[in-house]
């Protein structure tokens, strides 16, 4: 498999599971989350609407994943609003403790994953 299609296949696996937990997460809402949290009415409203923009970033995702080479602001577009989103994450950390063992390692993922992905997909853009 060449670098190309290699990053296009984890393009579309992590396409995939952005859309579907973005669509769980409008469809059932935080009740999804780990300890079944009683939130707002606000909250929920809030949390839908974040859950909203993440299935969006997992279609720009699948749209790229085609033709990655012509779709470079939008990759890197994702690739940093996920980043963005994980050093949100770590401000909560830091300003209100720490989350369920999953969502702390989503920091990590969020922190690690986006620029490990821009540096293949410079790698890969850089041999076509």
């Amino acid at each position: 498999m060449s670098a190309r299609r290699g990053f296009q296949s984890v393009l579309v696996l992590l396409a995939v599971f952005v859309l579907v937990t973005g669509l769980l997460e409008i469809i059932v809402g935080p009740s999804l989350l780990p300890g079944s949290p009683n939130v707002s009415t606000t909250v929920d409203s809030n949390y839908r609407f974040f859950a909203g923009i993440w299935c969006s970033l997992g279609v720009i995702l699948m749209i790229a994943a085609r033709h990655p080479d012509r779709h470079a602001p939008a990759l890197r577009a994702v690739f940093g609003a996920v980043f963005l989103g994980g050093v949100a994450r770590g401000i909560s950390y830091l300003d209100v403790g720490a989350p369920h063992a999953m969502h702390t390692a989503f920091i990590g993922v969020e922190l690690l994953l986006p620029p490990l992905m821009l540096l293949w997909y410079t790698r890969v853009r850089a041999t076509l």
